[in-house]
């Protein structure tokens, strides 16, 4: 590098005397030796920071997470996991190449509001050992699972419904006698697992289980949604802190999830789960593949059928009935499926009822009432209708706080869509109104400390903070909806000049709700909701809808499900129009003599506009004729009598009663009522034959057939990643790319430094010698 001195600063160093021309080189080749030595320091730095991040982002990858036995080892090899505190501690995990292979079947039965659902699950073993296999799949948020069948080549063993501890030491044993068994377990209110047990080289073992739901029914349309994955889900740091070694937990839980039962395992604190909900992805070496086969039985003419993410067939059978499949067979299983139909315009539901009598599954005399009395019981499934009014209610004032997750998980599609959803919300904004836009992620941000008047100006500012937006970071939701139910948040909560009306003060919280922590968050929704209304956006291919519906139940609001871009705009106008005027407040049940059904769920929602609410009830047959609905339309009373006579006799509605009670009664449970809330859900489960958070099905063959079942090993089914998720949740604190380019930065100028002494200083020596 030839760098010429300024002739001035040439002239003052010849002048200068001899002594000094030495002292000045030994200065300059020490300053340069500090810079070369500096320089190198930070390049040292640099590559270690580039390292560091490299590795970070392995292990981020869905395609590198590094997990513990129970989930997920790297294709291709076998990981021990010797930690006993670690549920299966031990045991060897094998990658998804020697793990067994999965085929799905689904079959559904739709009829008198209700779908009869039976999935088959067939575990192959294509290796040349004996293996065990575990597989974590979803389903709906309030499936009533109530069968289960191992079939072995044409035999068929039925499970039965044993307490959660009992079923899985059942299941433990015959796995250690060499017998083939399966186990159906819940790991959250729509995540389940299935195992099995003994899987020779070569062969296929079928799990059957059935399950009951009803349908759902919005602005004319009918719907029903089957879950084909899951997204990760990210347990808060703030949950973890009290565990030393946190950090290398976490690390090898994955940092893409830091699983459920993490705080149980290395803190001994109450959890919900004792295994790991971890996103268990599929590499390239394995495909998991479903098909679907549905009859409908609508029960009247349909302007349309039709999926919205998925290509389906459709044929009319000779007895009126649809049968419907994806045109695809064996549909790559990464997204959930969506089945709607509309009625013929001359066809408009109100108010309808259908019951059944008795139980589906006779409970066992030591379990429940006597047989006779349980075949007396009648089941009811009630859909409230709001009135239709010819009067167009006057809109109220409101305060809407729209809150948005941009954490990792959002990334990709998600956070697109949940964009589009906001700048929507805002354009329906009216001048009385008022507004904020809050974000999440690893942190909380607002557009404003508090809420804003929707005036033109505001809204352009709230434009821009949400275009600026990007997915990163972890999921702290707590923290949000802490802040967007507090209303100390807003600026005001009166508006108008006259009267001082009220506003209506509304949390739209749109997220995949990628969230391992759902009962400390439903425990903040009850203790912080007060007057708020919280109504949840599900965004992307295979968000958590058992967050999502039971937090929009807890803050009396409703669950709304976008899957694609092109449904934006459509959901989100019907459900900022829906709400704002709610029709009917405060609904309750009674019958004419004042007595109160035993119906679920207890606190009924809101009635908004063409969104009407499934009821379930049981009673005695033919104990009453009637029920009295009522509540407050603007404030003042209104109540509606309807007959309770059957349209129809359909199957499973005393599972679909169970179902609601238990998710009732789950959300209602804290540290005080524990016990109390798991005995009876126990018991309830036990009677109607349910697999619940502490009911398992079991099922186990009589004969021994591995001859050495000890050392036999574990393969995990791995799931695909949702469709259209680039989702990835950092480790926490970790400011990587900041740091690489601070590095970066650093070690240029530290060259550049490096470089000009040692050219100023052998120039000057030269010129000195001269």
């Amino acid at each position: 590098m030839n760098m010429d001195i300024p002739r001035q600063e040439n002239e003052q160093f010849q002048s200068m005397p001899a002594a000094s021309h030495s002292d000045s080189d030994t200065y300059l080749r020490r300053a340069v030796n500090a810079l070369q030595f500096s320089g190198f320091a930070l390049l040292a730095l640099l590559v270690f920071n580039l390292v560091s991040s490299v590795e970070a982002w392995a292990e981020n990858s869905p395609q590198f997470a590094e997990e513990p036995a129970s989930t997920q080892a790297q294709e291709g090899t076998v990981q021990l996991i010797d930690n006993p505190q670690w549920p299966g501690a031990g045991v060897l995990a094998f990658g998804d190449t020697q793990a067994p292979a999965l085929a799905t079947e689904v079959s559904m039965s739709i009829s008198g509001w209700s779908n009869r659902v039976s999935v088959t699950q067939s575990f192959t073993n294509d290796t040349q050992e004996w293996i065990h296999g575990r597989y974590l799949f979803p389903l709906p948020n309030e499936a009533a699972v109530d069968s289960m069948q191992l079939r072995i080549g044409e035999r068929i063993i039925e499970g039965v419904i044993q307490p959660k501890e009992e079923a899985k030491r059942t299941f433990e044993q015959a796995k250690a006698q060499g017998k083939r068994a399966s186990l159906l377990s819940q790991e959250r209110p729509n995540l389940f697992t299935t195992q099995v047990a003994n899987l020779a080289p070569g062969e296929t073992l079928k799990v059957s289980f059935s399950y009951q739901q009803a349908l759902d029914y919005r602005d004319g349309q009918f719907s029903l949604r089957f879950p084909m994955t899951h997204t990760p889900r990210y347990l808060p740091q703030s949950m973890l802190q009290s565990f030393k070694g946190v950090e290398e937990a976490a690390r090898l839980l994955s940092p893409v999830i830091e699983a459920a039962g993490l705080e149980k395992m290395f803190t001994g604190a109450d959890s919900e789960s004792s295994e790991s909900i971890g996103p268990h992805t599929s590499s390239s070496g394995q495909d998991n593949r479903l098909s679907l086969d549905i009859i409908l039985d609508a029960g009247f003419p349909l302007l349309s059928l039709e999926s919205p993410y998925h290509a389906i067939s459709q044929q009319t059978l000779s007895d009126g009935r649809i049968r419907v499949q994806l045109q695809q067979d064996n549909t790559k299983a990464d997204s959930d499926f969506v089945l709607q139909w509309q009625a013929d315009p001359g066809v408009k539901p109100a108010a309808a009822l259908f019951s059944q009598q008795g139980q589906t599954h006779t409970p066992a005399p030591s379990l429940a009432q006597a047989e006779g009395q349980a075949a007396r019981d009648e089941y009811s499934l009630l859909m409230l209708m709001p009135p239709q009014s010819k009067e167009v209610a006057k809109p109220l004032p409101r305060e809407l706080i729209l809150v948005i997750d941009t954490s990792g998980s959002m990334g990709g599609d998600a956070i697109v869509q949940a964009k589009q959803a906001l700048l929507y919300a805002l354009s329906s904004l009216k001048p009385e109104d008022s507004f904020n836009v809050v974000e999440f992620n690893s942190a909380v941000q607002t557009m404003a400390a508090n809420s804003l008047p929707a005036t033109a100006h505001n809204i352009g500012r709230a434009q821009q903070f949400i275009r600026a937006l990007e997915a990163n970071g972890g999921t702290e939701m707590a923290k949000a909806l802490e802040l967007a139910l507090n209303n100390d948040f807003a600026a005001q909560n009166k508006v108008g000049t006259q009267g001082e009306i009220k506003a209506l003060r509304q949390v739209i919280f749109m997220t995949d709700g990628a969230v391992g922590n759902e009962q400390a968050l439903f425990e903040l929704i009850k203790d912080r909701l007060g007057d708020n209304r919280l109504f949840t956006v599900g965004i992307g291919s295979a968000p958590n809808s058992h967050f999502m519906q039971r937090a929009a139940e807890l803050g009396r609001g409703s669950f709304t499900y976008i899957g694609k871009m092109q449904e934006v705009e459509q959901k989100v106008v019907a459900l900022l129009e829906k709400i704002s005027a709610p029709r009917i407040t405060d609904v309750s049940l009674r019958y004419p003599d004042g007595t109160v059904p035993d119906y679920w769920p207890a606190q009924i929602p809101d009635l908004y506009q063409g969104e009407p609410v499934l009821v379930s009830i049981k009673q005695r047959s033919n104990a009453h004729k009637a029920v009295i609905v009522s509540g407050l339309i603007d404030g003042q009373f209104w109540q509606q009598e309807l007959a309770l006579n059957a349209k129809a006799e359909p199957k499973g509605l005393d599972l679909i009663w169970a179902g609601k009670q238990i998710a009732a009664l789950e959300l209602a449970k804290d540290a005080a009522n524990s016990e109390r809330i798991e005995r009876q859900v126990t018991a309830l489960s036990l009677k109607y034959h349910l697999v619940s958070p502490y009911t398992s099905l079991v099922a186990v063959d009589v004969t021994p057939v591995n001859p050495d079942a000890a050392a036999t090993r574990e393969g995990q089914v791995a799931s695909h990643a949702p469709k259209g998720w680039q989702g990835q949740l950092p480790q926490t604190a970790t400011d990587s790319r900041l740091m690489l380019l601070l590095g970066l930065a650093s070690l240029l100028a530290a060259l550049m430094l490096a470089a000009f002494p040692r050219a100023f200083g052998r120039r000057a020596c030269e010129e000195a010698g001269q």
